[in-house]
C-alpha cells in the first residue's frame, strides 16, 4: 500500500470548460478554466515533490478519499478525472485506463477545515514500470 496526498480544493475538469472564439473565421474551441490550470500546475508540482517511487503500470485497486471544503453538491467522478491526469502528467500512473488503475474506490468526506481539504490517494498492488 502506497499513498499520496494532494491539497487543496480539487476543481472538476469537466464543469470548468470554457467557449473561447478562434481569431478570424477559426473555430471555437473549449479550454480549461484558469482556475483548473493554476490547480493542476500545482498538484503537480505538489506529487513530483511527495513522490519518489517509479511510475506504475499497473495496480489492483486505487483508493480516492476526497476532503471536501464544504458541502457543496460534487460529481465524484468529475473530480477524479481532474486528479488522474495530473497523475499521468507528473508520471505517477503511465496511463488512467482501467487496466493500469484496476478497481477504483471514491470516498467523500467533509473536511474539517477548508486548509485540510484535498485527496488522500491509496495504491494497493503496485507493479513499477
Amino acid at each position: 500500500m502506497i499513498q499520496l496526498w494532494i491539497s487543496g480544493r480539487i476543481p472538476s475538469k469537466k464543469n470548468s470548460k470554457q467557449i473561447v472564439q478562434g481569431r478570424g473565421k477559426a473555430r471555437p474551441r473549449l479550454i480549461s478554466s484558469s482556475d483548473y490550470l493554476l490547480w493542476e500546475k500545482l498538484a503537480i508540482l505538489e506529487i513530483k515533490i511527495g513522490w519518489q517511487n517509479k511510475t506504475i503500470c499497473k495496480c489492483e485497486s486505487i483508493t480516492y478519499d476526497f476532503y471536501f471544503p464544504d458541502k457543496r453538491v460534487r460529481d465524484l467522478s468529475n473530480t477524479i478525472e481532474g486528479v488522474n491526469d495530473a497523475l499521468v502528467s507528473a508520471k505517477v500512473l503511465l496511463d488512467d485506463k482501467w487496466q493500469i488503475t484496476g478497481s477504483i474506490t471514491m470516498n467523500p468526506h467533509l473536511a474539517e477545515n477548508k486548509e485540510r481539504a484535498g485527496v488522500m490517494i491509496t495504491f494497493n498492488g503496485v507493479e513499477y514500470e
